[in-house]
This record gives C-alpha cells, sequence and structure tokens, in this order.
C-alpha cells in the first residue's frame, strides 16, 4: 500500500485530505498515479486564491520593459499592454459590461486577443472564444447558450457573419479590430495565407460598431476594484469540439486558470532561460492559454501568438527570436520536418518540445530528435482539465511513447463498473485535481455524468498505466474498433504506418463487416515523392510483420489529405461516416 505521507507535498497547495487518504488506500499493481515530488523541478508552492488577472498584474510589476508579446513583429512590453488592457477595461465598462457578464471573442491568434481576455477578466467578465472557423449556424449557437451581448472580432468578420446576426442574436455591442491594426510595417503578407484578405480588408468605421484601438487611445484606464471568488468566477467559457454532439460550454474558474499557471511553471520547468514562446495551438482551444503563454506570462517572458501557420515562416520566427518553447500537433512537427528547407535554419534554441492534439507517432519524435536535437515529448488534456493534463517531465522522467505523467493531479484506470485495473490493463481514464473545471454550462445532467462527486472527472479516453507509473493512451472510448470480438485501438496500428518511409499522415477506422462485426481500414496521405509509387498490398503487407493479425488493416485508400480538426486531430468520424455512404 502507498503511504499517505509520500502524497503529503501536495497538502502544501491544499490538496484535499480526503484525496490524499483515497491515494493511500491504492496498491503498486493498481493503475492509480499521483503527481510526485521528485518528478517536480521544484515545489510548487502554496496556490494564491486570486483572479487570472491579478497574476497577470504581478508579472506587470515585476517585469514591466520585458517584452510580453511579439505580434506580427511587432513588440509590446509588459507595462504597454497591461495599458491596453486597462483602457479596454473602461470601454467594456462604459458599455455596460458587468462581473459576471460574457464577452465573445471571434480573432486569431494576436494580440488583440490578449486585450480581449486580460481586459473582460479585469472587470470580471467571462471570456468565451469563438472558433475562427465556425460558420453562422456554429456562432449563433455559441452566443446564445453563453449568452453573450458584446462581440469583439475581425471587421471582415463583421461583414461575413456579425451585420446579420447582431439584430438576430440581441447583440448589443460589436467591437471591430484589423490584422493591421497592430503589425510591424514590413510584415510578411504572403505567411498569412487564408488570412490575407483580413490584412487587405480597408479600415473603415461601420456604423453601430466601435473600433478596438481607438477606443483604447481614446479611454483612460481603470482603477476599479474588483472582488472575486477564484473558486467560483467564471474567467473563460471554452466551448468542446463537439466530436460528441453539440458543443458543450466548459466553465473555467479564475482558481482553475492561476492553479494551472503555476503547476505547469514549477513541475515542467524545463528550460533554463527566459521563455520565448512560439504559441501556435489556437486561442478558442485551451492549449492556447496554458501551452504555453499563461506560464510564460508569469516567469516574464514573451509570447508570439501566431495567427497562422506557415512553415518556413514558423522557421524563420523560431531562429530570429531565439524561440525555446512551443507545443503542437504532430502535423505542426511533421510538416516543419518536411520543408525543404528545414536545415537551413538554426533551431538551437529549442529546448521544450511536446505534441498536443493528438499525440506524436515515435517515428515522428526520432526523426525530430536525429534533425535538430531536441526532445520531442507527448502531452494530453482535455478542455475539462484546462489543458496539460498529463506531460512527460523532460529531463527527468520521460518516455517516448507515453503521454507522460500527470501535473499535479491524479489519475486512475477502470473499467466499464468502475472498478480500478491493473496496471497494463486498458480502461477508462478518470482525473482528478484542482484544474478540473466547474462543470458544463446549461447542460446538468452531462455535468454530473462526467464530473463525479467525489472529484474525479471521467475522460471518455482509454489508457493504461505502466510499472514506471507513465500514462500510455490508447484512443478515445468510441474510435476503438471491435474486430472478431478484439479491441483494437486506432492509434497502435496508426503509429505502425507512421514508420512506413511513404507515410505522411494516416487515419485509421472501423468500417462494417458482415463477418467481424468491423475491420480495419486506413487512410494514408502520401509524401510528394512517393505519391502513384506505393500501393495497397505493400503497406498491408508492411503492417503484417508488426502487428497481429486482426489488427492488420484489410483495406488501405490513399488520400490527398486526412480531414483534420482546427488543432490537427484527425477527424475519424468524417472518415467514418464517409464508408457508411458508400
Amino acid at each position: 500500500m502507498k503511504e499517505v505521507d509520500e502524497l503529503s507535498f501536495l497538502r502544501n497547495f491544499g490538496y484535499p485530505e480526503e484525496w490524499i487518504k483515497e491515494g493511500g488506500r491504492y496498491g503498486p499493481n493498481d493503475s492509480y498515479v499521483i503527481t510526485h515530488t521528485s518528478w517536480a523541478w521544484e515545489p510548487i508552492p502554496p496556490i494564491p486564491e486570486i483572479s487570472i488577472y491579478d497574476l497577470w498584474k504581478r508579472s506587470v510589476e515585476k517585469y514591466p520593459e520585458e517584452t510580453a508579446v511579439i505580434f506580427l513583429d511587432k513588440k509590446i512590453t509588459y507595462r504597454e499592454l497591461d495599458l491596453m488592457i486597462n483602457r479596454y477595461a473602461s470601454l467594456l465598462l462604459d458599455l455596460g459590461v458587468k462581473k459576471g457578464d460574457v464577452v465573445a471573442t471571434m480573432l486569431p491568434n494576436s494580440l488583440q486577443h490578449w486585450i480581449a481576455f486580460f481586459g473582460a477578466v479585469r472587470i470580471g467578465a467571462t471570456h468565451t472564444p469563438l472558433n475562427v472557423m465556425y460558420k453562422e449556424r456554429e456562432i449563433a449557437y455559441q452566443i446564445k447558450d453563453s449568452g453573450a451581448k458584446t462581440v469583439v472580432t475581425m471587421d471582415l468578420f463583421y461583414s461575413l457573419y456579425f451585420a446579420k446576426l447582431k439584430e438576430e442574436l440581441g447583440i448589443e455591442n460589436v467591437i471591430l479590430t484589423n490584422l493591421k491594426d497592430f503589425a510591424a510595417p514590413d510584415t510578411n503578407v504572403k505567411a498569412l495565407g487564408a488570412l490575407k484578405p483580413f490584412w487587405y480588408a480597408p479600415r473603415t468605421k461601420i456604423k453601430g460598431t466601435i473600433n478596438l484601438f481607438d477606443s483604447i487611445a481614446k479611454y483612460e484606464p481603470t482603477d476599479l476594484e474588483v472582488k472575486c471568488d477564484p473558486k467560483e468566477d467564471l474567467a473563460l467559457l471554452l466551448y468542446t469540439a463537439g466530436t460528441t454532439g453539440e458543443p458543450k460550454g466548459v466553465m473555467c474558474t479564475h482558481f482553475n486558470l492561476v492553479f494551472n499557471t503555476l503547476s505547469h511553471t514549477h513541475l515542467l520547468k524545463a528550460w533554463k532561460r527566459r521563455e520565448v514562446d512560439y504559441s501556435i495551438m489556437p486561442m478558442f482551444h485551451t492549449a492556447g492559454y496554458f501551452l504555453h503563454p499563461l506560464p510564460t506570462f508569469y516567469q516574464g517572458g514573451t509570447v508570439i501568438p501566431i495567427p497562422i501557420f506557415d512553415a518556413e515562416e514558423t522557421l524563420r520566427i523560431m531562429q530570429q527570436y531565439g524561440v525555446n518553447i512551443t507545443f503542437g500537433p504532430p502535423t505542426f512537427y511533421i510538416a516543419l520536418l518536411q520543408h525543404p528547407k528545414f536545415k537551413e535554419y538554426d533551431l538551437s534554441s529549442l529546448e521544450l518540445t511536446i505534441g498536443c492534439g493528438a499525440p506524436v507517432p515515435v517515428a515522428v519524435q526520432k526523426q525530430w530528435h536525429d534533425s535538430c536535437g531536441t526532445t520531442l515529448t507527448n502531452g494530453w488534456g482535455m478542455t475539462e482539465t484546462n489543458c496539460g493534463g498529463c506531460i512527460s517531465a523532460v529531463g527527468i522522467k520521460e518516455k517516448l511513447d507515453s503521454i507522460g505523467l500527470p501535473v499535479a493531479a491524479e489519475m486512475k484506470v477502470v473499467d466499464d463498473e468502475g472498478n480500478i485495473v491493473h496496471r497494463g490493463e486498458p480502461g477508462e481514464c478518470l482525473y482528478r485535481g484542482f484544474q478540473v473545471a466547474k462543470g458544463y454550462l446549461n447542460k446538468p445532467e452531462q455535468t454530473k455524468e462526467t464530473f463525479l462527486d467525489d472529484g474525479w472527472m471521467r475522460t471518455g479516453d482509454m489508457m493504461f498505466l505502466d510499472e514506471e507509473d507513465f500514462v500510455h493512451f490508447v484512443d478515445r472510448k468510441k474510435d476503438l474498433i471491435v474486430a472478431s470480438g478484439y479491441n483494437v485501438a486506432p492509434v497502435e496500428i496508426e503509429d505502425v504506418i507512421y514508420e512506413h518511409p511513404a507515410v505522411l499522415e494516416t487515419a485509421v477506422v472501423g468500417v462494417s463487416d458482415p463477418y467481424r462485426g468491423e475491420t480495419v481500414k486506413a487512410f494514408i496521405s502520401l509524401k510528394d515523392e512517393y505519391k502513384g509509387k506505393v500501393k495497397e498490398e505493400e503497406i498491408i503487407d508492411f503492417c503484417k510483420d508488426k502487428l497481429a493479425t486482426f489488427k492488420v488493416p484489410t483495406a488501405v485508400e490513399f488520400i490527398e489529405e486526412i480531414p483534420k480538426n482546427i488543432v490537427g486531430k484527425a477527424l475519424r468520424r468524417e472518415l467514418r461516416e464517409r464508408e457508411a455512404k458508400k
């Protein structure tokens, strides 16, 4: 049995005694793991019960003249940015926005997005970001569900969507900005790709709207004091991707955000100098805040928000600004490795590179290390865990084929009846810690099903725990293939297929089979130099040498591109639906 005092370091930041005692009841062969102090770079300090803005303000006071953000090659200090935030907060107050109100933002990663986020939480309002790829119906759903009456967006989005939706949804205030509002004169417009129309959109005054930067210049900074109950008051309302139904608004408190910011900083401090964060994960996704901007701000580092991905521009930025930390999906690293100029750039500043959104295949991890000398490890998280639920402690405790260790939290693996399973056995992962969100907005039944009374949260992810406490991702419970009565994890097969030199991307799904129930089908996107040169049989034979017979794909289809969501996760559901229509 685990000794309770082995877990006592968690008491330092207020971990509940009943949770610690439960951990002490599990045996060494049980699939249970809790963060241990020996995995940390430094102890986690007591977590202050303050707002996320108050945590930001500490950095402003400590690092006023350090560069906080570089956006489109233009720099701004902590002092300058905080002044903008407080002037914007004055605008919100003048518009009648008050504590508890929801302010919606439909912006790409940008300086403007950080002004909108911190400005809202500065006055006790809740920030809800909309996916910039949303269309009218999806926008309307989130605005209605969240109850937002104020929207901050790009001028072109207003013309496309909000001019029509404003009256229909009862939106009272629309605040507009343009990409050119904060950018260097020599911005590389070519690298903006699909965002070029937003750059070239003329700056015009639109009746019934408010210009963000004009208002920032006009208003005095607010000195309002806002009382915050950090464990109850919402800072962030993030909507899930809706892969299991309609999107759900995940209610994230100020304490969730402050706790995750500090725990990510102190447990995962694998870098030795001031952070420069290449921030590619979108800010309508939980990773856009925790991987790794908020911890970077906490340490007085520099965040480089990236509005749209361009491989060569990424390499240029990493070299020019000495980027030392980045998180990204597998497709991000694959695209960089495949770029013909990859080896022409100096990436020696990189110290921490971690995969998120989906597990990075081991073959890609090895190629990354061989190419630039930096370890690429995996992490795992959910909107409901406020992102980094599990990450490898680079330089202390890491294993390439795992998703790492829980970050200041507990994990256990259970069977369908909720009983803990033995190590090495797959089951559903349950997660518990202060970073777990408050629940789902307007969805009490789904909240009750997911967020259990004893603090555990059902993740819906299948995992197993090994003898060294590393957690291994098997698959989403709903993505498991049942072939001839055997459970088959698509990720395992995908990892094997990625070892084939011709494969750029792959996604594996189960398709209906009259004899086996389901059978395995692999969709593959080939590297350019291999297109038209690889046959289905070659891939199947390649898998036969590495997988049990029931796991080997019985069909392979070569397609131009694997469908993915905005954070690079393969949309297996879309592929299954495509198959069902055949």
